[in-house]
């Protein structure tokens, strides 16, 4: 067979085709990166947004969902936004509103729609606000970030299309049979240039993210209480008899046999005070009280047992002004007297500078040396302390302490002589600022002129605790007690959060969230009598292990300047975490039952009683503040949500917020699947026997159930909790039962 040779002829026909094919690729190449590659670099150039904004939201029992009409929108189209709020609480509610920031580029059809309100929501029910407006492209808003990403992918598939296209054509040419030198293949040129253009265009249209809105996938009897009124109630049982009784300010005492029906008695120094007490009045505290009468300067007594001397130990303070006082040691053979005067403890007020009292007559150079600068305890920030509302303990190992003071440079501790009930002289403390005085003892709490008085210090498990009273002691003065603990008995005391109850400067603490309150002032289902301004309390573990604390309450008034006070009684409980929480209701004998509870027994309906910190008692002008509970009428809010609209490939963010009118009390349900509803979310679980642990808007709580009878006339009983989480106690007591969900399930 004759092998036909190439022609030189047909030779440069074909490197002609080839090179004109090359060409044309080449410029399809370049078509493409001017009308597609240039704009999307130049768009990936600029910030992008990072996070698409669903505009959803759920809190205290309000479930917010945003949709849009369309999954973006062109430069002057109309777009609707919907905003859609359910309420899952099992109660109405109502004067909801929204009100709504939008962009400048948002034209609002309805001038109005900024804010719009529903006056009633019904418990379950949902209801639609609308914001309609006409969107135009912010040319200084972010893209939206994928519209890059996509880009940079869209990119790499048109050239591939394109390389694809291109060597198609280049084959048809170099394959047509046309022997001549063909044109430039303008149609092929000009069509490459369309599928460019076109497929810039698709990918620049499909580039935009879509928008996906959030979906919602037998006790005490009533006649069995018995009151009594006594201010500072300082609490000690007798071993012998098993009768408690407290001590109080102003010649007040009273005992019990059950912590619940009370009954006043008296003393030898009911009515021979003047006797008992003529040495430490007339020396120290009356020179500089001179418009005052001891029959009212006899404060908060404590009364411990004192085993090596084998006698009830009184320790009384003989108050005095410009903080001329003194804590005074009694004792007796009986709880009950007579008490006989022994000698005094401390004093406080020396080189005051309100007046001029003769320190000779106290222990101060007994305690300094003969030649000691007194100069320092004229700084009433942190020298000048009032020597008042002792509390005398024994620590683990046997070692007899008092704490003491009050406001001014706080609170301080003394070791005392177990022989003697007096100060231990042998003990030495050095003077450094905001820790110890070498004549007052190791600082515990307080100081720099804050409020804080009536320490009280009790050991449970492995921590002491240190109760403090806040504020002022009237019904509208904010008197509250918070707890500290430490484990040692000299400190350093601490509240949950980590900070000490020592204070390094001047501060209105009834205002901040320093130490545990463990309650205030609050009203709740199943009390008669709002209880306001509790405290100067005391504390103790009862032979059983039962924890308690007492103290003195006053009550709600319509101007608030109802003074009057009676003692009540709540036993205290240990969390997991060793912190103590008190029963919402005073004590009527109940017991944490040693095998826990049921799912039955709990998963209920509860007011929420939320000790908010910074609350307290007042009234102004006619409206009643403070009191947490079944508050009349409270304001909620869901501020800063945010919905994510896309105009012209870019970002553009509509703000809202809403609030609404909460009636009475918050309320939460614990359900048997472990979640919680209402105006908190979140779940809840047993840990061990009658301990709880709830998970609630991101704040962990532990603490205990308790079944107790309420403070109502019928003394009805009902499921409680109390626990601590972040510092906050928190209460929640029965209302009511989960019908649909009521089985026998355990838990």
């Amino acid at each position: 067979m004759e092998r036909k040779t190439l022609k030189t002829g047909n030779t440069k026909k074909i490197v002609s085709v080839c090179f004109r094919a090359n060409i044309t690729f080449l410029f399809a190449l370049m078509l493409l990166f001017s009308c597609f590659v240039t704009p999307v670099f130049a768009e990936e150039k600029e910030e992008t947004a990072s996070t698409a904004l669903d505009g959803s939201a759920q809190a205290n029992g309000i479930s917010v969902t945003t949709t849009t009409d369309k999954e973006s929108y062109k430069d002057g189209e109309t777009a609707v936004l919907t905003v859609s709020v359910k309420n899952t609480n099992d109660y109405d509610l109502s004067d909801i509103k929204i009100d709504f920031s939008v962009p400048k580029n948002f034209d609002l059809t309805d001038k109005e729609s900024r804010t719009q309100t529903i006056d009633v929501l019904a418990a379950g029910e949902s209801k639609d606000f609308q914001l309609t407006a006409i969107v135009t492209e912010d040319p200084n808003a972010l893209l939206v970030e994928s519209v890059a990403k996509f880009s940079s992918t869209a990119l790499i598939a048109a050239l591939i299309a394109a390389i694809i296209l291109i060597a198609m054509i280049y084959i048809i040419n170099l394959l047509g049979g046309n022997h001549k030198t063909p044109k430039p293949p303008k149609k092929a040129i000009s069509s490459i240039l369309v599928i460019a253009l076109l497929t810039a265009s698709m990918s620049s249209m499909t580039s935009v993210v879509s928008v996906s809105a959030f979906t919602e996938d037998g006790l005490a009897e009533e006649g069995d209480f018995s009151r009594v009124v006594v201010h500072d109630p300082s609490i000690v049982k007798d071993p012998e008899t098993g009768t408690y009784y407290i001590f109080g300010s102003h010649r007040a005492f009273a005992k019990t046999d059950n912590l619940i029906g009370w009954k006043p008695f008296q003393l030898n120094i009911s009515t021979d005070y003047e006797t008992v007490f003529k040495e430490p009045w007339t020396s120290w505290s009356q020179p500089a009280s001179p418009n005052a009468s001891l029959s009212g300067m006899m404060w908060a007594p404590d009364v411990i047992w004192n085993d090596t001397m084998k006698k009830w130990c009184m320790y009384m303070s003989i108050n005095g002004d410009n903080w001329c006082s003194s804590i005074c040691l009694l004792t007796a053979d009986n709880i009950e007297g007579p008490y006989t005067f022994i000698d005094e403890v401390v004093y406080s007020g020396i080189n005051n500078p309100r007046v001029q009292v003769d320190p000779a007559k106290t222990d101060i150079y007994k305690v300094l040396g003969e030649d000691a600068d007194l100069e320092r305890y004229a700084q009433t920030s942190f020298s000048c302390i009032n020597a008042i509302d002792p509390c005398v303990r024994y620590d683990e190992n046997g070692d007899l302490y008092m704490s003491y003071g009050s406001w001014s440079a706080g609170i301080y501790m003394l070791k005392l002589d177990k022989e003697t009930g007096l100060r231990d002289y042998t003990t030495t403390y050095e003077t450094e600022r905001d820790v110890s005085d070498a004549y007052l003892g190791i600082k515990i709490a307080g100081g720099y002129y804050n409020s804080g008085e009536a320490s009280y210090i009790i050991h449970a498990g492995d921590y002491y605790y240190l109760f403090m009273s806040y504020a002022a002691l009237e019904a509208m003065g904010g008197y509250q007690m918070r707890i500290f603990r430490s484990k040692e008995i000299t400190g350093p005391y601490v509240d949950q959060n980590g900070v000490n109850a020592i204070w390094k400067k001047a501060e209105d603490i009834k205002k901040t969230g320093y130490g545990v309150k463990i309650f205030g002032s609050y009203e709740m289902s199943g009390l008669q009598k709002v209880q306001v301004a509790q405290g100067h309390n005391s504390a103790f573990v009862d032979d059983d292990g039962k924890i308690y604390v007492v103290y003195h309450t006053r009550f709600q008034s319509d101007n608030g300047r109802n003074e009057g006070h009676q003692v009540r009684v709540h036993q205290l409980f240990l969390t997991e975490d060793d912190w103590l929480v008190a029963a919402p209701y005073e004590y009527s004998g109940e017991t944490l039952p040693e095998e826990g509870y049921s799912n039955d027994d709990v998963c209920m309906t509860y007011d929420f009683i939320y000790h908010e910190p910074t609350k307290y008692y007042q009234v102004v002008g006619n409206v009643q503040l403070g009191i947490v509970g079944n508050e009349e009428q409270t304001t909620k809010t869901i501020e800063g949500i945010q919905k994510e609209m896309i105009v012209a490939h870019r970002q553009a963010i509509v703000e809202f917020n809403l609030s609404y009118t909460h009636e009475g009390a918050e309320k939460v349900a614990l359900h048997k699947d472990g979640t919680v509803t209402g105006d908190y979310t979140g779940t809840w679980k047993f840990t061990e026997g009658a301990n709880v642990e709830m998970v609630l808007n991101n704040v962990t709580y532990k603490g205990v159930f308790i079944k107790q009878q309420d403070e109502g006339f019928y003394r009805d009983m009902r499921m409680t909790f109390t626990m601590l989480g972040d510092n906050i106690t928190v209460w929640g007591v029965q209302t009511g039962d989960l019908q649909s969900e009521n089985t026998t399930e355990e838990s």
